[in-house]
Parts: C-alpha cells; structure tokens; sequence
C-alpha cells in the first residue's frame, strides 16, 4: 500500500504551560471550531475516537504528528495512544513536546512504538532564558526529562529534535542552541521566527523589524556550527542572501555538498515541490487536520468552518467535502481560507524579511 498522506492529530485541546508568545498565554483551553461541540468535557479526545482515526488514517499515512497546537504528553492517555499509533508501523510517527509531562511510563511507550522524533521545544539555552519564555517550566525539570527520554531511548530508532523558537528575548541563544543540541544527543534542529499570533500581543518578541542582514549572518553562524557539530537542520529559516551565492562550479557543488549534510535537500521538498506545481497546494488531498473535537481541515492554515467531523463521518464523505478545496486550488479558483492564506503552496521556510509570518510545517 503505497503511504502519501499526512495526519496532524491535537490529542488535546491544553497546554501545562504559559508560554510568553503563544496563545496559551492568556488560555488554558484552546477549543477549536465548531465551538459549540466537544467528545469529552475536558477538552482530551477520547480513546475510541483515536481508535477509530488511526485504523481508518493510519495505514494509508507516511507521516502522522500526535500533536500540533497543543501539549499531548499531558493526555492522561499518551501512552496508550501512542502504543496504538505504532501498531501502524507508520514510516515517520512523530510529536511536538515540551516534554515536561514526560514519565517512564510514556517513554517506555514511546521506544516501544517506535516513534520516529520527539521534537522538544525549549527556546532558552540557559535557566533563566528558558523560564522567562516558558512560563511555568523549570530548566532543570527539562533537563531531567531530556536524560530520561535518552536512557529509554538508547539502541532504538527514536530521534530527538530541538525546537528552537527565535525572538527578541533569546536572540543572542540561537549561537547556543547547537552545542546544547549536540550536548543533549539531538539529531536535528528546528528554527523558526516568532510569529504574529491571534489572541495574544507578542509583538515585543517579533523580529520583523530587525536588520534582515544581521539576522542572515547569525542564522548562517548557527547553521554551520550546527553541521560541523553532526546535526541536521529539520526545518531552518532561510538565510543566503544573493551575493553569498558564488557561481562558480566548484562553489556551487560544495555549496550543494554542504545542504546535503545539512538535510536540507530531502527527497520530501521535492515531492513537496511537485505536489505544489501540480495542484495550486501540496496540502489539500495529502494532509488531514483532525483536532481534539473531530473537526477535519485540509491544513493547518485553515480557519473556515471544519469541513467534516469524526468519529461519525466516513472516510468517503470527508474525501468528498475535502475535493473541492483540492479542486478550487488545481483550477486557479481557491475557495475558503484558501482565498486569503499568504503561505498558500509554501509551507517551508523561506528568508525572513519585513513582518512576514514562518509557517509551521505539518
């Protein structure tokens, strides 16, 4: 069976922290349209409803996220969830973690599903960076938590990822962050800009408005320490201005040799690349967004009303009212958020300039 779908699940509609640039800032609930329905009080999506999802998503998906908008550790069901997840043997089974929630119990679980990457966010290369941002986290709680994850972990196919988020507050860490990657035996990092965020005013931490030069020059530091120290660069703003550019052909071949290591020429961009030049997109028709109260997207972008609602559609029926988005786009007339959404068939990182918002990737 050939695997091209991706299935971004929120297993939860909370977060155990209050991070100063998220919308968790000032909520301890992110419900998720339509408002007025919910599987579970608490806001968790309930284990039949997973059940369910994963045998009729899972074993057509090539990449599934057990997490996006919200913190899956705290689901007092993870563990279980994720042993599910790995019946699957989905190619690339991943999560978003501050990863403060951890316990034996889930790491256990995690190994034992042969989870692919755990993704940890931490944004602060010291104590007090890192509690200054994320707001109800203790830096030694972390790095408990990162030693416990590496034991279970040893011999085992599972990765860890940092997740770096970059902004006013932790801009001079971004030339920490590989060391403390390396340190922590991470295989990759991930760098993105702060972005504008609805619901909360994080607007002093935008680097929008700083020098796009020197912001190249520190991105392009960070990168190559990073490389030169082993790890690759899972998704990574661009920084490569023009002139850095030499047009020789023995530049341009160390220059490719050089994002090969880096992980920055991977067969999934291009395929991304064809998906886009195809279909107006590459999400519509390959990616299905399913939050904690069954409401399906075509992508993470979207904010129109859900387009189908599980358990209780069937799979045809939400194929059904996902093809016209994926049609709209192909024909050059996008319906829905697809009209207005700035990132549409770019969802990867590109040069930060001006207030232009990154992205996340699914």
């Amino acid at each position: 069976m050939r695997r091209r779908h991706t299935v971004v699940l929120d297993l939860t509609e909370r977060c155990n922290l209050r991070c100063v640039m998220c919308y968790f800032s000032t909520t301890d609930r992110l419900r998720f349209p339509p408002f007025g329905r919910e599987l579970a009080p608490n806001g968790n999506m309930p284990l039949a409803t997973f059940e369910r999802i994963a045998a009729t998503y899972f074993p057509h998906a090539w990449r599934v996220a057990l997490g996006c908008a919200a913190e899956p550790l705290i689901h007092r069901e993870f563990g279980t969830f994720v042993r599910i997840a790995g019946r699957y043997r989905i190619p690339e089974l991943w999560f978003p973690t501050n990863l403060l929630a951890l316990n034996e119990e889930k790491a256990e679980a995690i190994v034992d599903a042969g989870v692919h990457t755990v993704a940890v966010s931490v944004d602060g290369m010291r104590a007090e960076t890192y509690e200054k941002i994320r707001v109800g986290g203790r830096f030694a709680q972390l790095e408990e938590r990162l030693a416990l994850l590496n034991e279970a972990r040893q011999g085992s196919r599972t990765r860890l990822r940092i997740i770096f988020t970059w902004m006013r507050s932790n801009r001079a860490e971004l030339q920490l962050l590989p060391a403390f990657a390396a340190a922590h035996g991470a295989a990759e990092i991930d760098v993105r800009f702060v972005t504008p965020t609805v619901g909360v005013d994080n607007a002093a931490e935008l680097l929008a408005n700083e020098d796009p030069g020197a912001l190249d020059a520190e991105l392009a530091a960070a990168a190559e320490e990073a490389v030169r120290l082993g790890l690759r660069l899972a998704y990574y703003p661009g920084f490569e201005t023009p002139e850095d550019r030499e047009e020789n052909l023995v530049a341009l071949a160390r220059r490719a040799l050089w994002r090969m290591r880096a992980g920055l020429y991977r067969w999934e961009y291009f395929d991304y690349e064809l998906a886009k030049w195809r279909n107006g997109c590459a999400y519509p028709g390959r990616t299905y967004v399913i939050r904690p109260n069954g409401a399906v997207a075509p992508c993470i972008f979207w904010n129109d009303p859900p387009l189908a609602l599980l358990p209780e559609m069937e799979r045809a029926e939400v194929d059904r009212r996902l093809a016209p988005v994926r049609e709209g786009l192909r024909n050059g007339e996008p319906i829905g958020t697809c009209v207005t959404c700035t990132v549409r068939g770019d969802a990867f990182y590109q040069p930060f300039r001006g207030d232009e918002t990154r992205p996340l990737i699914d």
